[in-house]
């Protein structure tokens, strides 16, 4: 069904936002993500070992999605997970057209998953393929970081992938987990009753991401 211009605006007024802003510099694509880099971030979720700042950038036709987790207790499955509908379209749950970056402490054991009929698949149906040694994929790049202190990722794709002339505007969603004390954090917040990682199964609750200026 189509939605009317102000209808669609309703809609989009009503739902969480997430603004691309122009970077200043172009970020170093290094894996370490800082404010220092970045400057103030787009999302902050409060953890119980500090924070996790996310930070969605764009330089000329590219976009950067970055985060940085405190986190001192080193667990090679800490994730970070970013969740994106190029479309938009708010289908029931992840659809053909929607990604998801499963992105751990150890890179390694990264996943990236494509939407179908409703729920997040791997590539060619594996359930044990992993990202290895690869950083890249089909326009996208990744890289991260560790610490003492915490961990960070850096997510590089098309700017084209959020927005066109067109008027489609992309949605988003976030997720993290920390080992200890084994919790999950999601952005945008989960729904009274609901965990975390739902979220990253509801399309319709993602955030609309807006674009300035996309060529």
């Amino acid at each position: 069904m189509l939605l009317s211009p102000a209808l669609a605006l309703v809609l989009l007024q009503g739902s969480d936002t997430l603004r691309i802003r122009e970077a200043v510099t172009t970020p170093r694509f290094d894996g370490v993500a800082t404010e220092a880099e970045y400057g103030i971030p787009a999302v902050t979720l409060a953890t119980a070992q500090g924070s996790v700042a996310i930070w969605v950038v764009r330089s000329g036709d590219t976009a950067y999605v970055a985060a940085r987790m405190t986190d001192s207790t080193f667990y090679w499955g800490d994730d970070f997970v970013v969740n994106l509908d190029p479309l938009g379209d708010r289908t029931p749950g992840p659809g053909h057209d929607d990604t998801q970056w499963y992105l751990r402490r150890v890179l390694d054991s990264s996943v990236v998953n494509r939407g179908r009929h409703g729920r997040w698949m791997a590539p060619g149906d594996d359930p044990d393929w992993r990202l290895g040694k690869e950083r890249s994929g089909d326009g996208w790049e990744v890289l991260g970081a560790s610490d003492a202190r915490g961990w960070s990722v850096e997510l590089k794709l098309p700017v084209m992938w959020f927005a066109d002339d067109s008027g489609r505007r992309a949605t988003i969603a976030f997720r993290s987990y920390d080992d200890s004390p084994h919790a999950w954090y999601a952005w945008p917040a989960p729904r009274p009753g609901e965990r975390p990682t739902r979220v990253e199964m509801l399309p319709g609750q993602w955030a609309v991401v807006w674009v300035r200026s996309v060529p």
